[in-house]
């Protein structure tokens, strides 16, 4: 199985991605691939390894300590199952549900809101609001005990939030 299948393709920045994120991950790691199932794989520029943030459980992990460690790691079914979930992403494709570029898969409602690991919870979605939408849901729960009642405020992504430099009003 050729891993790569199931990473997806962005035009977009890092930080688009990432900045609702930031809060996790820190400002040092950055973007090296998104998943079509949605997480994103990171790497540290000062050592070269590499993360994945999980978008479902609001985790980031090391799992290389470099792209050759990474590589070797992906030679194992188990590791790309666990990693970048084929079967996921090959059943909504069997569905008709194939992200194109800058789409990734994303939950209708999040598991971390009380939605089902379900293919009819699935959509395609625009790379940086699903980012966007789990950080911001992550960072807000992040303390708070198990079915707690909540109550969400999602804004405009974090690369959208700032003004440019030229507009004064």
């Amino acid at each position: 199985m050729n891993y790569r299948e199931y990473l997806g393709t962005t035009t977009h920045s890092g930080d688009e991605v990432l900045g609702d994120w930031r809060w996790l991950i820190g400002s040092h790691l950055q973007l090296w691939h998104v998943t079509k199932a949605g997480d994103a794989f990171l790497c540290d520029p000062a050592d070269g390894s590499i993360h994945m943030l999980d978008t479902v459980s609001g985790t980031v992990e090391r799992i290389a300590a470099n792209e050759l460690e990474f590589e070797s790691a992906m030679a194992s079914a188990r590791v790309v199952g666990k990693w970048l979930m084929p079967t996921v992403v090959d059943g909504q494709a069997a569905l008709g549900m194939r992200p194109g570029p800058n789409e990734c898969l994303s939950f209708k409602r999040p598991p971390a809101l009380g939605g089902q690991l379900d293919p009819e919870n699935l959509e395609c979605c625009n790379i940086p609001i699903h980012f966007s939408i789990a950080g911001q849901i992550h960072r807000q729960i992040k303390h708070l005990p198990p079915g707690t009642p909540i109550d969400i405020k999602i804004e405009p992504p974090m690369f959208a939030r700032t003004r440019p430099w030229w507009k004064f009003w």
